[in-house]
């Protein structure tokens, strides 16, 4: 391989690392979460796991716990809760990540609110 070509895989191999370590953001771990609802904010926690971009895991609160499933790429959260409570519902989450915290909206049935969670110490 000439030099020259050699040279010109350097932008690549770096462009590819970085895009490995965006894409691959740590969510991994227990965060406390705050839902903002109509009837005032709830409290609960968040069991995330992840195989790289896939999260899966769960939320427990004061209604029990569900399993939630999404996926994060870079700076950007998904994940939807699955409530199986007296109304079955899928939730969906969307966010974004800013270090230890994350913070976004959700949507259940006709209501949408914010939500925030910060990775437990």
């Amino acid at each position: 391989m000439s030099p020259r070509r050699s040279l010109s895989l350097v932008p690549i191999l770096f462009l590819s690392l970085i895009a490995a370590s965006i894409l691959a953001a740590d969510v991994a771990g227990d965060w406390t979460l705050k839902v903002s609802a109509p009837d005032g904010d709830h409290a609960a926690k968040l069991s995330i796991t992840q195989e790289g971009e896939k999260i899966s895991g769960a939320l427990s609160g004061e209604q029990g716990q569900f399993k939630l499933e999404g996926t994060v790429k870079g700076e950007e959260i998904q994940f939807t809760v699955h409530y199986t409570g007296d109304e079955p519902m899928a939730i969906p989450f969307n966010g974004k990540l800013q270090g230890d915290k994350m913070a976004g909206e959700y949507k259940a049935g006709d209501i949408t609110g914010n939500w925030s969670a910060e990775k437990a110490k």
